[in-house]
């Protein structure tokens, strides 16, 4: 007799980068605690790694083929019967509001997630994201900016490069992100604050050494909207 389940079927648009989508996929099965495997989540993974630079075509204006592969992407998905989508890329996001609604309607959006976890707990967050995601203001132009602005702190625009290029491109080359501690604990102790904002999808690696079964390091903490998507669909299944 087959068990029950959950009838929620989470759709997961990956390869922006791999690496990361991948992770998530793991992470929500980590957090998955249903001794009957049956039961576990059900979930559907597009991992399509084609999608030009999110950073380099969206900052250059160039968002026409970004935005027919995302539409092309989450259709695939919506028709393999995901009645939820999580977009493991935060910079895409941009794209948002102008695919069509019934696609806009499914997405999970990671900047949603996020800001409800800011006002939910409060206190000062250093912002961790890609370059693109911060000079296409995209948590500035979010609903929930002018009540969160003053949460979130930000790294200046040396060490924002230093992130975009030798954390996040390096942890897309499978580099292990136990060696981007040290420095992302740096930027901690001289913003000082206690807590970061995973705001690329590629730092959920790292949030994932401060949060979740196998965290290597416990003294800050993290808003990650990844880690937070993978516990709801976990503990939902």
């Amino acid at each position: 007799m087959a068990a029950n389940r959950s009838s929620e079927i989470l759709g997961v648009l990956g390869g922006m980068g791999p690496v990361a989508s991948a992770e998530f996929l793991k992470t929500i099965y980590e957090y998955n605690h249903s001794d009957v495997e049956q039961l576990s989540p059900f979930v559907i993974v597009l991992s399509d790694p084609s999608f030009p630079d999110r950073t380099d075509e969206l900052l250059a204006g160039a968002s026409e083929v970004l935005l027919g592969k995302l539409a092309a992407a989450l259709t695939t998905l919506r028709q393999a019967g995901a009645n939820r989508i999580v977009i493991c890329c935060m910079t895409i996001h941009h794209l948002l509001p102008r695919l069509p609604e019934q696609l806009q309607s499914l997405v999970i959006s990671l900047p949603d997630v996020i800001f409800n976890k800011l006002t939910e707990t409060g206190g000062k967050h250093l912002m961790i994201c890609s370059s693109g995601t911060r000079q296409l203001k995209l948590f500035e132009r979010h609903s929930g900016w002018d009540e969160a602005k003053d949460l979130i702190v930000w790294p200046d625009q040396s060490e924002q490069q230093k992130i975009h290029y030798e954390v996040i491109y390096q942890i897309k080359k499978n580099r292990d992100p136990h060696e981007f501690l040290p420095f992302l604990e740096s930027l901690l102790m001289k913003y000082k604050v206690e807590s970061f904002i995973a705001g690329c999808s590629e730092i959920h690696l790292l949030a994932k050494c401060f949060k979740g079964p196998q965290a290597a390091r416990s003294r800050y903490k993290v808003i990650d909207p990844l880690t937070i998507v993978a516990e709801a669909v976990a503990g939902e299944s």
